[in-house]
């Protein structure tokens, strides 16, 4: 039993314990519901440390004795706070190292995938009303926002290393939804991923060589093919000398090396100034910096990642792509709407000459690795060379760099 500075406040008449006949969960999950929903910024302040707990207990005390529940109040609070700032039935989960996504596509309904493999799970919230108290309260607590009018929510929870995406209604026809993706404390070496099969020695080789160079560098494929893991063992690899700025939406790299500064977005929901991932690309261009790690590539921060490759920068990223040589087009269709001005052929004179390596992965395993040379003007094409690629038939592969 917690100990707490009301213990002295306590009277007879709450002393009562779990084996009265209340229904203690359920007056655990009103008092609960109550808080989350009256002050939903003082769980995120408790659970960042802004504000001790003894704040949010004396909350709890004063609901208990607004609603007159006869119940011991530690036992109560310690039900309270292993709701709110625990996951409840996917603790477990969470905890197993083993365990990279935990998808809830239904109340009823959840898949993990342990080692690379998906399978369902036997778990189920008893109701969809209480799924959704679960969800919303995961956000709110990692400092995000949900409503009816914001009904899609990304946070990361920094202490279990996790991304966290929900929808609820009127997004969600289907009910509420949970995406969990996990990062490991500590991230792979690449000979542990070449013990994994993601590649072998020779492609290994090939990327400490590249790790070492001031080359420029792109991981892609589609989600979950492997692209942070092998971004985190890459970085690892990289000299001590170089300071490195990681910029990112929400936090995955985690990098380990001290020579990596590590920023991310602002969202408005939190006042002040807005910043986006190209504003810390850009404000990055005054602080002396040898290169740049994006998490991921999504949208207008596209072009100010290239336009520091461009300078000569070392520039190291993910991006959604269906084979190495696509990414070179799906960059263009990200930067799009921020090259107004620039003909098609200048725009991709850029892209070439701002990148020289991009790796594609597919389900945790790398498949291609091109260098990009340049873009011909006249033959309208990116001109490439193959450093590896996955012979597909006979499960061989074939290696045209090894130095």
């Amino acid at each position: 039993m917690i100990k707490t500075l009301h213990n002295s406040l306590m009277e007879e008449e709450y002393c009562m314990t779990r084996n009265t006949n209340l229904d203690f969960q359920a007056i655990s999950l009103e008092l609960s519901s109550s808080i989350i929903k009256m002050n939903p910024g003082l769980i995120a302040d408790v659970s960042s440390g802004k504000i001790e707990r003894i704040v949010l207990e004396k909350e709890i005390i004063k609901l208990i004795d607004n609603k007159r529940y006869k119940v011991q109040r530690d036992i109560m609070i310690k039900e309270i706070m292993n709701y709110m700032f625990g996951y409840g039935i996917l603790q477990y989960y969470i905890e197993n190292e083993n365990i990279t996504d935990i998808d809830g596509t239904r109340y009823n309904y959840f898949m993990i995938k342990e080692n690379g493999i998906k399978k369902k799970i036997d778990i189920k919230f008893s109701t969809e009303e209480e799924f959704d108290k679960f969800c919303r309260l995961i956000i709110i607590r990692n400092g995000g926002i949900i409503n009816e009018n914001d009904s899609h929510a990304r946070v990361s929870d920094e202490n279990y290393r996790l991304r966290i995406n929900v929808a609820i209604n009127p997004r969600n026809i289907t009910g509420p939804s949970l995406t969990i993706r996990k990062h490991r404390r500590t991230a792979y070496s690449l000979e542990e991923l070449s013990d994994k099969d993601m590649f072998d020695k020779k492609v290994e080789k090939i990327l400490v060589n590249i790790a070492n160079s001031n080359s420029r560098i792109i991981f892609s494929g589609k989600g979950a093919a492997g692209k942070t893991t092998l971004l985190r063992a890459f970085i690892k690899k990289i000299n001590e000398s170089e300071r490195i700025l990681v910029c990112e939406s929400d936090a995955e790299i985690y990098p380990e090396s001290k020579n990596f500064i590590s920023q991310r977005i602002k969202k408005d929901c939190y006042g002040g100034r807005k910043l986006e991932l190209k504003d810390l690309l850009k404000d990055g261009l005054t602080m002396s910096l040898d290169g740049y790690c994006v998490g991921e590539l999504v949208g207008e921060e596209t072009w100010d990642f290239l336009k520091a490759g461009y300078t000569d920068h070392k520039i190291i990223g993910t991006l959604h792509a269906i084979s190495a040589e696509d990414s070179l087009y799906r960059l263009l269709m990200l930067i799009e709407n921020s090259i107004v001005g620039l003909s098609e052929n200048t725009v991709k004179k850029v892209i070439a000459n701002s990148l020289d390596i991009i790796v594609y992965l597919k389900n945790f395993e790398v498949q291609e690795i091109i260098k990009v040379n340049r873009y011909s003007n006249e033959k309208r094409v990116f001109e490439i060379d193959y450093l590896y690629k996955k012979k597909i038939r006979n499960n061989e592969r074939n290696l045209a760099y090894e130095n």
